[in-house]
């Protein structure tokens, strides 16, 4: 990234150095498209996750009251546009979920009439859940020929597992790069070819006029080397987290049962995240303790962490109230180590044991 950061050129300038810059920002899109089995021209560069959700599910959504299908556990940045076209006439179709989290495409029946929209996510950001995203979008497509449309936040998966757009089926897909190690502040919107979508960011002609201002091409270049690194390690990523789990977990089951791991069985999910209820300890409580050990840990995703509210839909996976309040979200990445997460096993057992007025 670093020869780009003091590059002035606009990679949409006709001169020699605006030239140079749109090829590197064309690498960058070729590379980032072809790891996710997507066309180089239905890439999108955007500032992330939150703004591609917005502009999928806004753009992809037809004209009138389309029915949305959609679940609960969706992260705010897919949540809140559902209810910004809510309020423009939409009507919700709550997606079936399983007590573990993982939609059920078998049990999706009653379809209404008229234009439909699916919306699911292909991780969950709590629970790790890896979602039947192709399964959904092939079930709607033989129930309702030709009547929706789909959009997948894979925020959580893309650099944790192998994506590919075209093998989703879906219409548009949204991703972050800082969620693969890549820098903040860029994201990606694949667009398949041909699809109704209209673009939301307007005024200049750049990404084909899907979405105007001028792209960053060092964070560009950024996430496409981050994202070309995920792969090429994503087996070797995926057995150290899931070594970092099972050390996490013994810890804590030694040192602080009873406790609650909320989702899928091992290997049915993401190894990095975790969703963990401690019975009679209150999470808010707990986080602030755990803090204070020097362990970072959060009720909710990060955008929403600072209210200590439980992850959106979490009613669908722990129908006690109370027990709700009990659920803390951790998790950790491939660039730490087995110690590291014993040690913080150890410190959280210890606010655990005190919060439960046990002995040390």
């Amino acid at each position: 990234m670093a020869p780009w950061f003091g590059h002035a050129a606009n990679p949409a300038s006709p001169h020699q150095i605006g030239r140079k810059a749109r090829q590197a920002l064309d690498d960058a899109r070729e590379r980032s498209a072809s790891r996710l089995g997507a066309w180089p021209d239905e890439l999108v560069f955007t500032s992330g996750a939150t703004e591609s959700n917005q502009a999928a599910l806004l753009g992809l959504a037809p004209v009138g009251s389309p029915t949305l299908l959609v679940s609960k556990l969706e992260h705010p940045s897919v949540s809140t546009p559902v209810e910004m076209l809510v309020a423009r006439g939409s009507k919700v179709m709550p997606l079936p979920v399983s007590p573990q989290g993982e939609f059920e495409p078998d049990k999706l029946e009653n379809l209404p009439e008229g234009p439909l929209v699916l919306i699911a996510h292909l991780a969950h950001h709590g629970t790790g859940a890896i979602q039947p995203v192709a399964e959904l979008v092939q079930h709607l497509a033989e129930r309702a020929p030709g009547r929706c449309r789909a959009h997948t936040d894979a925020t959580q998966a893309v650099g944790k597992i192998r994506v590919n757009f075209h093998k989703l089926g879906v219409d548009t897909l949204a991703a972050s790069a800082h969620k693969f190690n890549g820098p903040a502040g860029i994201g990606l919107l694949l667009v398949r070819r041909g699809k109704p979508w209209a673009p939301q960011t307007i005024g200049g002609g750049q990404e084909l006029g899907r979405r105007g201002g001028t792209p960053s091409v060092a964070l560009a270049v950024g996430m496409a080397r981050a994202l070309d690194l995920a792969h090429e390690q994503m087996e070797k990523r995926q057995a150290h987290c899931l070594d970092l789990r099972r050390a996490f977990l013994n810890r804590l089951w030694a040192n602080c049962s009873p406790l609650e791991v909320i989702g899928p069985p091992e290997g049915h999910g993401l190894a990095h995240t975790l969703l963990v209820r401690f019975p009679v300890v209150k999470a808010g409580l707990a986080v602030m303790g755990f803090d204070l050990e020097g362990v970072a840990t959060s009720t909710g995703s990060a955008c929403a962490s600072g209210s200590q509210r439980p992850l959106p839909g979490l009613e669908l996976l722990v129908p006690d109230e109370a027990h709700r309040r009990e659920v803390v979200r951790l998790s950790f990445g491939h660039e730490q180590t087995v110690a590291e997460l014993e040690e913080a096993g150890e410190r959280i057992a210890r606010v655990v044991r005190k919060l439960r007025g046990n002995p040390p």
